[in-house]
């Protein structure tokens, strides 16, 4: 056997489900003149995987036969980060509005802080809209409408475009706007695939020049993380505070909503390197009737940069004054 073949086996043998194409790719790539050239290194390829006809084949031992593994396709989803841009400081991060349910002028002192910082970017992180006619619990029918809570939701949307016209908006939806996917799958599920019932196209996002980070995608600022809280598939909750548990699971420095408290949690890894995790505050009643009695403060953050170095002031809201 000559080197040529030595060669082509041992990739073979390693690379058993790339195409001939590619191992050639490699083969030319790493051992430069071995071949004359990538067509001649395709066909000693072939020949060893037994494609180029049985005449051929039958020359070949069972030893020196390697025949390409034929995987079938795979159905596996992409999941990647949504990647803010370096320019994007500083950031207002508002979470949980729970339209119709917010509170009017918490909301309000949150955007009043935006505005004064010159927030290049506000991000909406999740459950902005309530949806109380599509959970799972018990309902007041008494309560707004679908049709209702997507049209306030509309409204608070043109506001705060109004308000920071020249802002990068990027809404994350959270586990309330997955309940709107989640029904709609469950009972008409051959109108999902129909591109105007889409919760964005709903809400006109597009209109209002809003980007949306669905899938529960991370968002990326730099080297902070960003989620809703509803991401992990078992709850991050902690006794202590939700940053903590946010930290258990992350590992990395990370903000999340979802919680509706303001905490944060810090510890240093072996190698000196400091991790901090941050939970936001509320934007929404705190008293609602299925949990009137909770943990639940108003608040929102803030992102900055300085030097390269991202820096999180995490505020609360108490008796209608940042705290």
């Amino acid at each position: 056997m000559n080197s040529q073949g030595e060669v082509v086996k041992d990739y073979l043998r390693k690379y058993q489900t790339v195409s001939s194409r590619k191992i050639a790719a490699l083969i030319m790539r790493d051992i430069p003149g071995l071949f004359s050239s990538t067509e001649a290194c395709r066909n000693s390829i072939r020949y060893y995987r037994g494609a180029i006809g049985d005449r051929n084949r039958n020359h070949l031992s069972s030893e020196s036969y390697i025949p390409k593994i034929a995987m079938p396709e795979a159905e596996d989803e992409d999941y990647e980060p949504f990647i803010l841009p370096a320019d994007c400081y500083p950031i207002a991060v508002i979470s949980d509005i729970h339209v119709p349910f917010h509170d009017q002028d918490a909301l309000e002192i949150a955007l009043e802080r935006a505005i004064d910082i010159k927030a290049k970017t506000i991000l909406i992180n999740g459950d902005a809209i309530d949806f109380y006619m599509l959970s799972n619990f018990q309902k007041d029918p008494r309560k707004r409408n679908i049709r209702d809570e997507i049209d306030m939701l509309k409204l608070v949307l043109a506001v705060i475009r109004k308000a920071i016209p020249r802002a990068n908006i990027v809404y994350k939806f959270g586990n309330h706007e997955d309940r709107y996917d989640y029904y709609i799958m469950k009972n008409a599920p051959e109108l999902y695939h129909l591109e105007e019932t889409h919760l964005d196209n709903v809400l006109g996002l597009s209109k209002n020049k809003i980007t949306i980070v669905q899938n529960k995608r991370v968002i990326r600022a730099g080297h902070l993380n960003i989620i809703h809280g509803h991401e992990y598939q078992f709850s991050i909750s902690n006794p202590v505070n939700p940053a903590r548990g946010l930290y258990l699971r992350a590992k990395k420095s990370a903000l999340v909503g979802h919680f509706h408290q303001s905490s944060d949690h810090t510890e240093t890894a072996i190698n000196g390197d400091v991790v901090t995790c941050w939970s936001v505050g509320c934007l929404c009643g705190l008293h609602p009737q299925y949990m009137p009695l909770n943990k639940w403060n108003w608040g929102f953050a803030e992102i900055h940069s300085d030097d390269g170095m991202f820096r999180v002031s995490n505020h609360r809201i108490t008796n209608y004054r940042i705290v």
